[in-house]
């Protein structure tokens, strides 16, 4: 998980606290803490803020690679992707080769040490 705020992967599962985030629930909303900047934020796969851009259907990875259209063989409604001219892409971690009509952008977790953002925040 990416934060928003920071962009640090070092983000925790948040408990539930008050009426909101049961109601955020009901929308598969999961409740997030990043341990660097100590925000708060909810995600699905990926942070609501990043839901809309390309990421991996399996896994939530941003960090994915453009490929031929011929090469995503499974799926609903394959020709239809490749007749209309969707691109396609492959996660390297999980192997998932997919189409995605989000736009595409490559977001990276930053690589701040926990220490020295905290230090920086006091």
């Amino acid at each position: 998980m990416i934060c928003p705020q920071c962009r640090s992967a070092d983000c925790f599962r948040s408990h539930r606290d008050g009426v909101s985030d049961f109601l955020a629930t009901l929308f598969g909303l999961r409740p997030w803490r990043c341990h660097t900047c100590d925000e708060r934020f909810y995600a699905w796969r990926v942070a609501t803020v990043f839901a809309g851009y390309a990421h991996c259907p399996r896994c939530g990875n941003f960090d994915i690679d453009h490929i031929a259209r011929e090469r995503v063989g499974t799926g609903i409604w394959i020709f239809v992707q490749r007749v209309i001219g969707l691109p396609a892409y492959r996660c390297d971690p999980c192997r998932q080769k997919f189409f995605s009509i989000r736009p595409y952008r490559k977001i990276i977790p930053s690589m701040v040490a926990v220490g020295a953002s905290k230090a920086a925040q006091s």
